[in-house]
């Protein structure tokens, strides 16, 4: 435990000396609201009630309480071990209000691992495409790597914080997968068998 808190200080102590473009600054500082609590409030529903329509009561009931369910986990984690935030020094705080929760795990990384991850393996589920099969979760997964690493950036999490937060979402998100149940293809035994001709 003692290397892992060397670690993230030395890294938090050194997150100011990396000096990005403008313009990658401005990414990272707006990327960082895809892990954002209001964001998941308005996603969660939005994404339930499309799964709801498509793929039925079950597969939206499974994603919905899932993702609630990491997200409130997250919060009852934080304030368990209660570890204090990186020193509000070491923080880029240019148009960001300076975090009050505690820093461990990374919130916006959880939210982020279980939702993006999470409705990218339900849909692959209902896929035969295979390059959809390797495209969505990649591509969610790339979105919960990028908020763990605003918030890295951000100065507002230690390493250990993001990293947790990246574990326990994927945890969920694989969860929430492995209980859809998948779709069973057609059998010939079971393809309705189309009626003889009468004529002859």
């Amino acid at each position: 435990m003692e290397f892992i808190t060397n670690f993230d200080h030395s890294l938090a102590s050194q997150n100011l000396n990396f000096a990005p473009p403008t313009w990658l600054d401005h990414l990272l500082r707006n990327a960082t609201y895809l892990g954002d609590s209001r964001l998941m409030v308005i996603l969660i529903p939005l994404l339930g009630i499309y799964l709801q329509r498509f793929k039925g009561w079950r597969t939206a009931l499974i994603f919905v309480l899932g993702a609630s369910s990491a997200c409130l986990s997250c919060e009852g984690v934080k304030h368990l071990v209660n570890r204090p935030r990186p020193d509000i020094s070491q923080m880029r705080l240019e148009g960001i209000k300076v975090p009050t929760s505690p820093s461990f795990p990374s919130g916006h990384t959880f939210s982020a691992s279980a939702l993006y991850p999470g409705i990218a393996l339900i849909m692959v589920r209902f896929s035969s495409s295979l390059p959809l099969k390797i495209a969505l979760p990649l591509f969610g997964t790339v979105l919960a790597l990028l908020v763990g690493y605003t918030r890295l950036y951000l100065g507002v999490h230690f390493f250990s914080d993001v990293v947790a937060g990246l574990i326990g979402g994927l945890a969920f998100a694989l969860a929430m997968a492995f209980l859809i149940p998948k779709p069973v293809s057609p059998t010939p035994d079971t393809k309705i068998a189309e009626p003889s001709s009468l004529l002859t």
